[in-house]
């Protein structure tokens, strides 16, 4: 139910109100300017907004019980930067400018950084969850300096991409959902699948070995998910930051620790969050409009800080 009012706020609320009887217009087929200026750029971002919330709310689970680690997310991690390099070279290197190779390229560079990240910590003495998070920070911060270095060369991207790099849902296509739609979706059953593994996977790896979990796969398995959510995710909306660190712990409190009930809620609550955000950030700074991913940071950070304090407590 909330998601449904919050998708309605999306709808009509924003630099031009909409009423009620312009919404009413554009489900029956009205061709009025209101319902034009509608289809054009507000039901592809009340459309992508969920899609992308859930997709980074479902990768925050599984990151997060991979790493076993309560404050790691795609972002901690670095997958949404290496994703977003992965984006900028593909662009600028390649002339890549179609959905389906920017996604494929995304999802190569979060697998890739996600790979990374977890072969550095391996090597650097095992998969601590507080090392892997270092890692992780550092290898986002390598990227992120990455793609300054090349928009700063390819000055005619800047424009371009500077905006999508904050994470955006606006003035985006709804063809990207035809493309982007699918990929999430296959991400989001792979982790389905894996969702009685990654149960058992909560205790240690000697344990689930014990009870017959093939550990090495449902890694694999894991990282194929994670790459596929955030890569569609990043290339649907940019580098959408702390989605996947906020939604999960929502997602825990409200219906316990089995995944099963953690994915599909992380997925509810990743939509309802993201569009909320995407709302909100029509006006923060009215009557220009911020980028969704500056709201998500500025309460992942909070959060954060938070749960770093209760770690320290």
């Amino acid at each position: 139910m909330l998601l449904v009012i919050a998708a309605y706020a999306s709808l009509t609320l924003g630099y031009k109100l909409y009423s009620p009887a312009d919404i009413w217009g554009l489900l029956t087929g009205a061709t009025g300017e209101a319902q034009i200026v509608l289809m054009q750029y507000r039901v592809p971002r009340v459309v992508i907004a969920p899609i992308v919330g859930a997709a980074l709310g479902i990768a925050g689970v599984v990151v997060q019980t991979l790493s076993r680690n309560r404050i790691a997310s795609p972002d901690t991690l670095g997958l949404n930067a290496g994703a977003s390099f992965a984006v900028v070279v593909a662009s600028a290197g390649f002339g890549v400018s179609s959905m389906l190779g920017l996604s494929a390229a995304a999802a190569t560079g979060a697998l890739l950084t996600a790979l990374l990240v977890f072969a550095i910590a391996a090597g650097a003495g095992g998969l601590s969850p507080i090392r892997i998070v270092l890692i992780g920070v550092t290898i986002a911060g390598l990227f992120s300096a990455l793609v300054e270095v090349v928009l700063t060369v390819r000055e005619t991207m800047l424009d371009q991409l500077l905006f999508w790099l904050a994470g955006a849902v606006v003035d985006r296509p709804l063809t990207l959902v035809a493309t982007g739609g699918p990929i999430v979706a296959i991400g989001a059953l792979l982790a389905v699948l894996l969702a009685p593994s990654l149960d058992i996977l909560q205790t240690d790896e000697q344990t689930a070995r014990g009870l017959g979990v093939p550990v090495a796969l449902v890694r694999v398995g894991c990282f194929a998910a994670i790459a596929l959510l955030t890569g569609a995710s990043v290339a649907m909306a940019g580098p959408v930051g702390f989605v996947g660190l906020v939604v999960p712990h929502a997602a825990r409190s409200m219906v316990g620790l089995k995944h099963m009930h953690q994915l599909l809620a992380a997925a509810l609550f990743g939509a309802l969050y993201l569009t909320v955000a995407d709302v909100v950030a029509r006006f923060v700074i009215y009557p220009l409009e911020a980028p969704v991913g500056a709201i998500t940071a500025v309460v992942g950070g909070c959060v954060l800080v938070v749960l770093l304090r209760r770690r320290a407590a």
